[in-house]
């Protein structure tokens, strides 16, 4: 009974040591710093290949949501797009070659039109080989998917949440039945690649409802899943302010028992794809620096995190005074790098040693013995030649470091918002 006691010690010391120490790293003490260098050009870097731009506009404000949003009004949307294309200019003039984008939001498809002419625009300066962009069954139609498939989108993630009407209406969403969101989900259907997102870890939400969440989506049209814990929610709702975390891993693991002999592959901790070639809404995972334009966008580039006003106003009057919007700033060392990149490729579930190598010049398991001997002592992870390789405990660790990640990440959009950043 000891030796009981002192595994499961090790095992749950081990997940938060694992969790608290990278993430510490990174986010400890909040050392970011406003920002009064009001530059008219960004910072030059040959190897940042990933854009995200940011669409803050949502016809309501759901409760749960960890993002930055606002709701639509018309009057803005014009402004708001010209203040993008001016910023994009910006990066474009300084010789960034992005190859991929990545829009999200709020609920971009909101304003298909403007992101429409918006892609088409970077187009005439750009040669871009794929282009997420996020939605809402809401608002989506045949018209509009035929204006994002002409475009070139290649992925399409709607924004699905749950299949059941009376769930939609606890966590706040206008109801649909589940006949609707999947004839929602057929007209979407033609984008190459269409994934669903799904909550999970709600609060009375049982194995029941997750199976029946489960075995909607896979029965849709969508050829992509991705399930997302609920996390506290930015906007101080009471429901969403500290879920429960105590069924989260028997969620997640019927959610990894659901998916085996099925026509689907596990692609990272969260989602599942019929094609493995198919890229994910993770493009921190693919790109080893990324930029962000729009209102509350983050970027990463050359170590340094960027964050822009969470004032769409303040936002647009830099941009029309010739200045990055930026306004927190923080670089980080050398080792907050490597334990940046470090959660991102945990996050993939498998990735090559040497890839550290050739992006810091160490030996990831010289440099991170400790964290990796532990990983590999409760068997988070094995080794299989140059490739670390994620246990189905791992898989389960990976999603308690990438929600974490994004509960910091969040604390820094609270920050910015109730400071009027």
């Amino acid at each position: 009974m000891l030796t009981l006691y002192v595994l499961f010690f090790i095992y749950w010391f081990g997940i938060n040591l694992i969790t608290e120490r990278i993430l510490k790293y990174i986010f400890g003490n909040y050392d970011w710093h406003l920002n009064n260098d009001l530059r008219e050009k960004p910072e030059e870097c040959k190897e940042c290949k990933a854009l995200y731009i940011h669409v803050p506009f949502c016809s309501s404000l759901c409760p749960f949501c960890i993002f930055h949003s606002m709701l639509y009004r018309k009057n803005l949307v014009k402004d708001y797009f010209v203040s993008l294309k001016k910023e994009i200019t910006n990066y474009i003039e300084n010789n960034y070659n992005f190859d991929s984008i990545y829009i999200g939001g709020g609920t971009p498809t909101l304003t298909t039109y403007e992101v429409c002419d918006l892609i088409d625009y970077i187009k005439q300066y750009l040669n871009i080989r794929d282009i997420s962009i996020e939605g809402s069954i809401y608002d989506i139609n045949e018209e509009k998917i035929d204006m994002l498939k002409n475009i070139g989108i290649t992925r399409l993630s709607l924004g699905i949440e749950s299949f059941q009407s009376a769930t939609q209406k606890y966590i706040g969403r206008p109801q649909l039945d589940d006949e609707e969101i999947m004839n929602k989900i057929e007209i979407a259907s033609s984008i190459s690649t269409l994934n669903v997102d799904i909550l999970f870890n709600l609060p009375h939400q049982t194995i029941k409802d997750l199976g029946y969440e489960i075995n909607k989506a896979k029965e849709s049209k969508a050829n992509q899943i991705t399930f997302y814990p609920i996390m506290p929610s930015i906007r101080n709702s009471e429901l969403f302010k500290e879920p429960d975390e105590r069924n989260e891993r028997p969620f997640y693991y019927y959610i990894l028992k659901s998916f085996l002999n099925s026509d689907f592959i596990q692609s990272n901790a969260w989602t599942f794809t019929k094609n493995h070639d198919s890229i994910t809404d993770e493009y921190i995972v693919d790109h080893p620096f990324f930029a962000g334009i729009g209102t509350g966008a983050m970027s990463y580039i050359n170590g340094k995190y960027y964050v822009n006003s969470f004032d769409i106003n303040k936002y647009e009057k830099m941009i029309y005074n010739n200045n990055m919007p930026i306004v927190l700033s923080k670089k980080l060392s050398l080792r907050e790098q490597v334990y940046l990149e470090f959660i991102y490729k945990f996050y993939s579930l498998e990735f090559n040693k040497k890839i550290f190598e050739e992006l810091f010049g160490i030996d990831i398991e010289n440099y991170m013995r400790n964290e990796l001997s532990l990983l590999a002592f409760i068997k988070a992870i094995k080794y299989e030649n140059d490739k670390i390789v994620l246990t189905d405990y791992g898989k389960y660790i990976a999603n308690l470091i990438m929600k974490n990640f994004y509960i910091n990440i969040s604390k820094i959009r609270k920050y910015c918002l109730e400071n009027n950043l």
